[in-house]
């Protein structure tokens, strides 16, 4: 256990029998006011700036420790990607073998070894620490809850003691400083008692000012008062939480402790703001930002995106998935609100307006009405009449009586990659609304930057003179001058650079035989050209001893109960999601398709997140693909490749998110001999690799953008027969 906090320790308690101090002589009154500055003292030195420090310690001590076993794993050779001609040969004679071993010598160690002088001992020394110096900077702990280390539990434990103890202590500050203020007078007055013999020349006016006083410090209140003032302190002194508590606590909680620990070591990623010059940077830093009334602390990064939204007004936020666009989008309404800007309005797919109203609920005090359904017409009026915000879908965007002489704050458009299109009418009515608005925040995890054409579209909605800028010649051959022109209207940040305490993440592709009978059904399947067919082959034999594939599911469903871990699994089709689940024990929940009502999702989800370790959660993968968090699960497993690579990772992006606290491990469940090959080579993917998160290739990130178009998914879908017909007709001759 950590040593207590000194806030705590100072405190020494003078308590008479039953906790009351009574106050009789001259000597009681100094020992009052001694306790009282002693109390005094111990609040005072109680501050965020004490537990931040020790926060700060600990976090050190992890990124040494993860810097060393960062160092185990790199080979000696290292130390020559500074210079060539060091002693490598040497030193491996000697016994040493990753720059571990060579990390804490000395230069007058290095001295000791046959063919190394002074000079290139100095020259070894200086280069291993450079290396050292950088590794223990880009060590990046991370806590993972099955197998939290003592110095771990140290750090969980400080941050949840400064989030518990700080709000106590406000209300300890503000008790003892009402207690101190009426007490003190009368304890001026009470030191001024004199001896039995001084007294006989006192004042008679003074004398009675003196028990008055005594009287005074005596009252029943007062001892009340200071009673409770120690009794908190006492409460303090003796606070502790369990292992078990606080490991529960950080799984639930997971972004909050990273967001304390980045506020107690000024952490501010190098790369939340690397596409932007740095007096965007200055200036986005600089903005004032109100978070009055908002239940969340937000990150960084998310400070600055939303300040980014304020200060240009009109922009478009292009952060990846799982960083909390949403929570962004909410920070920019309550500063508006809080700054008497207070109507907002919010246009989202339908299948996510449920999250949105449960989220601003959750985390802030802003009211919520939503545009949908019978009451439309009232929810509206009544938002007009008050303040807060109004959700509405893209369809009914156009229904509101909303025209130029109404004021609308700010618009928020999420998905806003859905009104690329000028001419479709759903876009027009987020166009017509976005020009009432003063503030129109566009949201979109797609790497828009890879099309710029649909950029430049939305960008025109936004800033149109940027818009016009804009040239694909300039996107290839000036990338600089590109990012600059964008700088004003485009914010995106990835996972991986903003993120850094994410788990690891792990794809396994598992190519599994058809059954018997399943091959029989893919052969008919091909000669029949029924590709929907085919793609669901492999679960025909539907029991796990006809199915190798449901075989293989059934199997990591099981592991991962066995190791107290949640499972995701996702398909496409609702007769695969009815074979597993009937075939799954103990543990499964309701699954979620798209005839389950949006509020409903929402409840299968809070259930399954409450629920114990093993349970097992069957999501169609277009219905629990997008707009929920599920961090609770951390194996996911695939049932069939997708047409757009995009759907796999929004799936993905349901547990492997900000609030994951374990590792994620991905099972893609892939058929051999079947359509699964051809559609992974014509992906432009390797049949055992799946990129989509590593972000490796300017061209994989287009084909993410460009297969959004259902044309392009057609025209997939018959190259891949094509290929699988003539594999097929090759393979039965």
């Amino acid at each position: 256990m950590p040593q207590q906090l000194p806030v705590i320790n100072i405190y020494v308690s003078d308590r008479a029998a039953g906790g009351v101090i009574m106050v009789r002589t001259k000597q009681d009154v100094e020992r009052l006011e001694a306790e009282l500055n002693r109390i005094h003292d111990s609040i005072n030195i109680s501050s965020e700036e004490l537990f931040n420090h020790r926060i700060k310690g600990i976090w050190q001590r992890l990124k040494t420790s993860s810097g060393n076993e960062h160092l185990k794993t790199m080979p000696l050779d290292t130390i020559l990607t500074l210079e060539k001609g060091f002693p490598v040969d040497n030193l491996m004679k000697n016994g040493f073998k990753t720059m571990k071993d060579i990390a804490d010598q000395k230069i007058e160690d290095f001295m000791q070894i046959e063919g190394i002088d002074e000079k290139a001992a100095q020259d070894l020394y200086q280069a291993v620490s450079k290396i050292k110096s950088s590794v223990y900077e880009q060590a990046i702990p991370r806590v993972n809850p099955d197998d939290i280390s003592d110095e771990d539990f140290n750090l969980l434990e400080s941050i949840y003691k400064k989030w518990h103890l700080l709000k106590i202590l406000e209300e300890l500050q503000a008790k003892f400083q009402e207690y101190y203020e009426e007490t003190i007078p009368d304890i001026e007055i009470a030191k001024k008692q004199k001896s039995f013999f001084g007294a006989l020349f006192q004042p008679k006016e003074e004398k009675e000012k003196i028990r008055s006083a005594f009287a005074n410090l005596n009252k029943s209140k007062h001892q009340k008062e200071l009673n409770q003032i120690k009794k908190r302190l006492d409460y303090m002194l003796d606070f502790e939480v369990s292992k078990e508590e606080l490991k529960k606590h950080f799984e639930t909680e997971n972004a909050f402790y990273y967001t304390e620990i980045e506020k107690a070591t000024d952490f501010d990623s190098e790369n939340i703001s690397e596409s932007l010059p740095p007096e965007a940077v200055e200036a986005v830093n600089s903005y004032p930002f109100d978070t009055r009334g908002l239940n969340i602390t937000l990150r960084n990064y998310q400070i600055f995106g939303a300040k980014y939204a304020l200060l240009y007004k009109k922009t478009l936020l292009g952060d990846e998935m799982g960083l909390g666009k949403t929570i962004q989008a909410l920070a920019i309404i309550n500063h508006l609100t809080q700054n008497n800007q207070g109507h907002a309005i919010i246009i989202c797919p339908l299948s996510v307006v449920a999250n949105w109203k449960r989220e601003i609920e959750q985390r802030s005090d802003l009211q919520t009405f939503v545009f949908h359904g019978s009451n439309r017409d009232e929810q509206f009026k009544a938002w007009e009449e008050n303040t807060g915000v109004l959700i509405t879908t893209f369809e009914l965007a156009g229904h509101m009586p909303l025209e130029k002489e109404h004021y609308l704050d700010a618009l928020i458009v999420d998905e806003a990659h859905y009104v690329k299109n000028p001419g479709a009418k759903r876009s027009q009515n987020v166009y017509h609304l976005a020009d009432l608005a003063e503030y129109v925040l566009f949201m979109s995890g797609t790497p828009l930057e890879n099309s710029v054409e649909e950029m430049k579209q939305l960008i025109s909605v936004l800033q149109p003179e940027i818009a016009n800028s804009l040239t694909e010649e300039m996107h290839l051959h000036h990338p600089q001058a590109f990012r600059k022109a964008i700088a004003p209207v485009y914010l995106r940040r990835n996972r991986k650079d903003v993120l850094n305490e994410l788990p690891e993440l792990e794809i396994i592709p598992e190519w599994i035989h058809f059954g018997e009978e399943e091959e029989k059904f893919y052969q008919q399947a091909v000669k029949d050209e029924q590709v929907m067919a085919m793609r669901r082959a492999a679960w025909q034999g539907g029991t796990p001893d006809k199915s190798p594939k449901l075989e293989k599911l059934l199997e990591i469903c099981e592991n991962a109960k066995e190791n107290g871990h949640k499972v995701l699994v996702f398909s496409y089709f609702k007769d695969v999601i009815q074979t597993i689940s009937k075939n799954l024990e103990d543990g499964t929940h309701r699954a979620i398709t798209g005839d389950v009502p949006n509020h409903k999702r929402q409840e299968i989800i809070d259930v399954f997140t409450a629920d114990e370790a093993g349970s097992v959660l069957v999501s169609q993968i277009t219905a629990g693909g997008v707009g929920v968090n599920i961090q609770a699960a951390n194996v996911v497993i695939l049932c069939e490749p997708q047409w757009k690579p995009t759907m796999e990772e929004q799936a993905i992006s349901r547990a492997y998110r900000m609030g994951q606290s374990r590792n994620v491990v991905v099972y893609r469940l892939l058929t051999e001999d079947s359509m699964d090959v051809a559609m992974l080579e014509v992906l432009g993917e390797k049949a055992d690799l799946f990129h989509l998160f590593a972000r490796e290739s300017d061209t994989a990130s287009r084909i993410l953008d460009e297969q959004e178009r259902e044309e392009e998914e057609a025209s997939i879908q018959k190259k891949v027969l094509e290929l699988e017909k003539e594999r097929f007709m090759e393979s039965v001759r």
